[in-house]
């Protein structure tokens, strides 16, 4: 299974749900081997990697491929070379506000498109006038990528009426795009697990002293293993639609 986190725009958590998605319980129970794949130049996850390493940290059945190539002869071969040797792979799409090169060939290439989006017209407009155009250019050309395109409810507020959040995205969103059922909130936890090249399942053990800090990264956890449960559930019905 070949999953991608999608949106031309950038902070949206595409990379903090790349990351822990690879390291949930859920996925690492459902795949024998993980890659982990960064194609952003700048490379935030490949630092992030790097730190691991000085930390020894056990990466277990995940491992991490960076791409920093804009040759899209150059990162497609490396994205199949990979995809040929893991039975999952999650791809971590840079923003791209011009050419979008490495957002077409996700769209284009991955078994699942998750698009973090927030509630508002503004991410709205930005989708609709950015992404959704490569969406439908590609769905147009191959039918069969109709219904792997999912958004996901990003930075919703932790006591949001979910109902609402998914009734606003079926609301606005074209019948190419499902909203998936799962929501990605608002946490601090989320913007402070990662230093020294933490997971969340590896802060939790950090923090483990601390009740409250345990508290909020149980819940970032809780968020996390319904996130990679229902992408699971996606991608089987997309391979049963074949």
């Amino acid at each position: 299974m070949i999953i991608g986190f999608v949106q031309t725009k950038g902070g949206t958590g595409k990379s903090t749900l790349a990351v822990n998605t690879a390291f949930s319980e859920t996925m690492n129970r459902r795949f024998s081997s993980i890659a982990l794949v960064e194609l952003d130049p700048q490379g935030t996850l490949k630092g992030w990697w790097e730190e691991r390493d000085e930390m020894d940290l056990d990466p277990g059945k995940v491992s991490f491929h960076h791409i920093s190539s804009t040759q899209k002869e150059v990162f497609q071969q490396g994205i199949k070379s990979i995809s040929d040797y893991n039975e999952l792979m999650i791809m971590d799409i840079p923003g791209e506000s011009t050419g979008k090169l490495h957002t077409r060939f996700a769209c284009a290439f991955c078994d699942v498109v998750i698009i973090p989006m927030r509630m508002s017209t503004n991410d709205e407009s930005a989708f609709m006038n950015n992404l959704y155009p490569i969406i439908k250019e590609i769905i147009r050309a191959v039918p069969e990528k109709n219904g792997q395109f999912h958004v996901l409810p990003a930075f919703t507020h932790p006591l949001a009426n979910l109902r609402h959040c998914y009734d606003y995205f079926k609301d606005i969103l074209p019948p190419q795009i499902a909203c998936l059922p799962a929501v990605f909130p608002a946490r601090t936890v989320y913007e402070n697990f990662n230093r020294k090249g933490f997971n969340l399942n590896e802060y939790a053990k950090l923090v483990a002293s601390n009740k409250k800090y345990t508290q909020q990264v149980a819940k970032a956890r809780e968020d996390i293993e319904r996130i990679s449960q229902t992408i699971i559930s996606m991608g089987e019905k997309c391979d049963d639609n074949r």
